[in-house]
């Protein structure tokens, strides 16, 4: 993937907010280019949160999810200075993922 995986993470009291966004073509598989070729699916199976290194939210994506997909965890009992990772896994193999730590909001 060109684009880096980009992620936000604020904290208001000990609840925390973790926006994702992950530049993926998630193509279906069942599209066609402009010369009628179908355009090979890739998309990403496999999403992982982590909380300072703890996994917290894992999941399964599959075709239907839309191109560059913007996902938004809800989490309690996180403070200010806490990492937070996301990991993701496509069907072709390929990873991405990102961190950084709570921020006040």
């Amino acid at each position: 993937m060109s684009e880096p995986t980009k992620i936000r993470a604020t904290v208001k009291g000990s609840e925390g907010e973790v926006r994702v966004l992950m530049p993926h073509p998630m193509e279906s598989g069942q599209r066609r280019d402009p010369k009628g070729q179908i355009l090979p699916a890739n998309y990403i199976t496999s999403v992982t949160l982590s909380l300072n290194g703890r996994p917290v939210i894992e999941g399964a994506l599959g075709t239907a999810v839309s191109a560059n997909p913007l996902f938004a965890f809800q989490l309690q009992g996180v403070k200010a200075g806490d990492k937070v990772a996301i990991a993701w896994l496509d069907n072709k193999g390929q990873k991405g993922g990102a961190e950084t730590v709570f921020s006040t909001g």
